[in-house]
Order: structure tokens, then sequence, then C-alpha cells
């Protein structure tokens, strides 16, 4: 069975071959310059050029998906992709895949370390063939949690994702935006802090009180710096956990200096 994520999920190219998963990467442009994920632009110059120049994303086109299709040779393949709640991904993907019948697309309702568990759980089990998986991939999806905290609104304002006058006002008074994404693949606020020392004790607060299930990793994520993930992991007792630097295309909408977890609940 053939597996296919995007760019979003963190794996990066070493750790695709290794796991015979393939790869379709989302964009990033700053300005009038685009480039893949993954590919064209390391994270720490994307994450330095945040720091004076707003990005834009765009998703693969269905040509694209049509492409990568056609290379698995009429295999059964099945399609992990980012929450369709935050991306047209998986509609592009779902259009290409209407001209052939080998080809499976799941809608994971998450994105960054959430979609790399699933797509790692696919690898696992892939022998079992793609109904068996997508049932396996129902049942873990609702138990994995991401908790995260911002240091500004600035970018989920400019992302979107919320009002001018809340940006202005949360930068005003020091707040710190407190994130999840439950089971509808949306980003929503479950809280906020005043200051980063505060939301970074709820994330550990998070941790500590979670039933955590150890038969799948815990895994930190951090943006531009590892200095707040890495205070969270040794508050909690995680440090010899793993931690990824956010993805391009996520990292746009949340900026820099900010820390999260993903985790699987028993």
């Amino acid at each position: 069975m053939r597996i296919i994520t995007d760019s979003s999920a963190e794996f990066d190219p070493q750790e695709a071959k290794a796991l015979n998963i393939q790869i379709v990467p989302l964009t990033v442009i700053f300005g009038g310059q685009a480039y893949l994920e993954g590919q064209d632009m390391p994270k720490d110059e994307f994450y330095e050029k945040l720091k004076s120049e707003f990005p834009h994303t765009s998703l693969p086109s269905a040509e694209e998906f049509k492409e990568e299709y056609l290379r698995c040779e009429g295999e059964e393949t099945l399609v992990i992709l980012i929450s369709s709640a935050l991306s047209g991904t998986v509609n592009a993907a779902r259009l290409a895949a209407q001209e052939f019948g080998n080809v499976r697309v799941y809608d994971s309702l998450c994105c960054t370390a959430m979609l790399r568990i699933l797509v790692e759980t696919a690898v696992k089990n892939r022998e079992r063939g793609v109904e068996e998986v997508v049932n396996i991939l129902d049942g873990l999806r609702p138990r994995i949690r991401l908790y995260a905290c911002l240091d500004t609104l600035e970018f989920l304002y400019k992302g979107g994702r919320i009002k001018k006058s809340v940006a202005i006002v949360g930068g005003l008074l020091g707040i710190k935006p407190y994130i999840t994404i439950p089971k509808e693949g949306t980003v929503v606020q479950a809280g906020r802090a005043h200051g980063q020392k505060k939301a970074l004790k709820m994330l550990s607060d998070a941790l500590k009180t979670a039933d955590i299930d150890e038969n799948y990793p815990v895994y930190f994520l951090q943006t531009d710096v590892d200095t707040p993930a890495r205070a969270v992991m040794k508050e909690v007792g995680r440090e010899n956990d793993r931690i990824f630097r956010i993805c391009c295309s996520v990292g746009s909408h949340i900026g820099p200096n900010a820390a999260g977890v993903v985790y699987v609940e028993k």
C-alpha cells in the first residue's frame, strides 16, 4: 500500500524515504516568490524572513496530485492530508482522485505533529490494507491532542483568523492565546493568559493532568526558538521527547516564540 501525505506532517526527506511515504509539498509565498515547503526553503530561513515579512500559503493543485497518483502505478494508495478546515488540500486531492479507483483520500482533521502520528500509524499497519487502516485512524484521531501557546495575536490576525481589534487589544494587554485543534479540525482558542510565563504554565498543567497513551510518541513543538517548548519539557519531566520546528505553512499563522505539544490520550 502506498502512503502519501503533505509537507505539514513534519517529515524530512530522509524520514520519508526511510518510511517509504511520498510527500506533496505546500507552497509558501514571500512577496512574489514561491517556495515549495521542505524543498526550497529551510525552516530556519523561513522563520528569519517571518520577522520582517508576512507570507501567504498555497495548496497543491489537482494536477500535482494526479502526477503523484500516476507514480503509484495502480497500487492501493492512502492519502492522509492536513485538515480540510484549515486548507483546501483535501479537496484538490479528492478532485484528482476521481480518475483513480485505487486512491483513497483521508481528511485527517489535524495538522503538524498530529498528522505525523496518523501517518506513522498508517505506516506501521500498511500491510492490513486501506480499509482497515482507515478504521484504525478513525479510532485514533479523536484521541490526539494538540495544545499550543502563542506569543502574539498578530499572525492570527494577518492570516484572517481573528479581528484586528482583538489583536490590538490583546497586544496592549499582553494576552497570550492558548489554542487547540478539536475533532472538527479547526483552530479554536482554549484559553488565554496574561504573559508568556502563565501561558506556558497552562501548557505544563495540561500535560501533568493528561492521561497519556505512552504507546504513541509525545511530540513538542516550537517555531523560531525552542526556549519556550524546552521550558515546558523540563517542567513536566519529558526532556528526552522529540521536538519539532513547526512547518512553514502552519508557522505562518502562528508566529515566533510559540510552544506546543501533541500527544494521544488513552
